[in-house]
């Protein structure tokens, strides 16, 4: 990502390395939370403790990236480019509304018929078509992401942009980031409420994800107060010293995770968070990102910009190779070690070879947040027109 920011207060053009490794590890670790379940999801339950060890831990390690940390990072993003290039409200929900819903309808289309391939050699096929056939199902795939377990991040995404104005207060006044704090003191509080009081599991879920899409908006004002954070073109020394204070409450969360990981090895369900683990777990991609940022002034590799790009694509595409692993081993017996290490590495290297594919046609690539969408915004605009058929006119007169 290029980035700067010149006397005026915008953005110009200097890259950000560390922006591209916080990318990268958002979409590697989210890849290593889904591929460390068993096929049903669960955490190996009929396996013994000791044989949990390495699923557990992959997934206790890859949750300090979770779906929190790359929705913080992709805010970020946003804010940066937004600051870049000052358009209208209702322009850059427009662009937005294209780059994220257009893609979505498409992937939730796409998983929503793809899940019948590993429902059919678990044989749960008629229940999944079932609920394919059902109407109503197909209001929740595309305004819950329900499709699969990760489409709920871009509608997600999408809504908290909608407050991005609101967000700028944090620019200037960083402090305003400490919000997140109550806000998701309240979604944890909010969502015990709803399931003591209501018994309609979608009712249920519906009532979950307004709570989750109002209080998440603290996460947008984190990303702001982080940009007024950068903006403030801190120095190395200072750098250093943010850095360490960030690893220090990291190093402190990790324990708590640690905690969490004792219990789900023990009794093999990944159980509910709730008090101290449950903060720590949505708070903990507000200090990786101030980790990251607080490491501006590190030699990250150059190469990491070539790369970082794929990640949206691999969040995208990794689920569709962790169904064809399990499908493809689920005749084996592998012990849960063998299980996820399988699957982590063949989603990963197979999403990301498919990713590059995708960015190299025009017609897939918009479908990973790479190029223009194909007739929508690679139209030629009036004036483009306009100047093509002066220019046509110049030549006509020239000869």
């Amino acid at each position: 990502m290029n980035i700067s920011k010149n006397e005026t207060g915008s953005v110009d053009s200097v890259r950000m390395h560390w922006l591209d490794g916080a990318r990268l590890a958002a979409a590697f670790c989210i890849i290593g939370i889904h591929a460390s379940s068993d096929s049903v999801g669960q955490a190996f339950a009929d396996a013994l403790p000791g044989e949990r060890v390495f699923p557990v831990m992959l997934r206790t390690v890859s949750e300090i990236a979770s779906t929190e940390f790359f929705i913080l990072v992709s805010l970020f993003l946003l804010s940066v480019r937004m600051s870049r290039k000052e358009l209208s409200y209702i322009a850059n929900i427009k662009q937005q509304a294209r780059r994220l819903l257009l893609p979505f309808v498409i992937w939730t289309i796409f998983y929503a018929f793809f899940r019948l391939y590993k429902a059919y050699y678990f044989d749960y096929y008629d229940a999944q078509w079932a609920e394919i056939v059902q109407p109503v199902n197909w209001i929740y795939y595309l305004t819950l992401g329900y499709s699969n377990y990760h489409m709920h991040f871009l509608p997600t995404l999408f809504v908290l942009i909608l407050f991005y104005p609101i967000y700028r207060l944090a620019i200037k006044a960083p402090i305003v980031g400490l919000i997140i704090v109550p806000m998701i003191y309240l979604n944890m509080l909010s969502g015990q409420f709803i399931w003591r009081h209501l018994d309609d599991l979608m009712i249920i879920e519906s009532w979950m994800r307004v709570a989750k899409l109002l209080t998440y908006t603290g996460y947008g004002f984190a990303a702001y107060a982080l940009l007024g954070l950068w903006q403030l073109k801190i120095d190395r020394k200072t750098s250093i010293s943010l850095f360490g204070f960030a690893l220090l409450v990291l190093t402190l969360g990790f324990g708590i995770r640690m905690m969490h990981a004792t219990e789900i090895i023990q009794t093999g369900s990944f159980g509910v968070r709730g008090g101290i683990i449950y903060m720590n777990h949505f708070l903990y991609p507000c200090f990786m990102v101030l980790a990251f940022l607080a490491s501006q002034h590190f030699r990250w590799p150059e190469k990491l910009a070539e790369w970082s790009k794929y990640s949206f694509g691999l969040y995208l595409m990794h689920p569709a190779f962790l169904y064809m692993c399990e499908v493809a081993v689920k005749d084996y017996e592998l012990t849960p070690t063998q299980f996820v290490s399988i699957k982590f590495a063949f989603a990963l290297v197979m999403s990301l070879c498919m990713s590059v594919l995708f960015s190299r046609s025009r017609y897939l690539a918009w479908t990973i947040g790479l190029g223009k969408i194909p007739f929508i915004e690679d139209r030629p605009k009036p004036h483009d027109w306009d100047k093509t058929k002066a220019s046509s006119q110049a030549i006509t007169q020239g000869q």
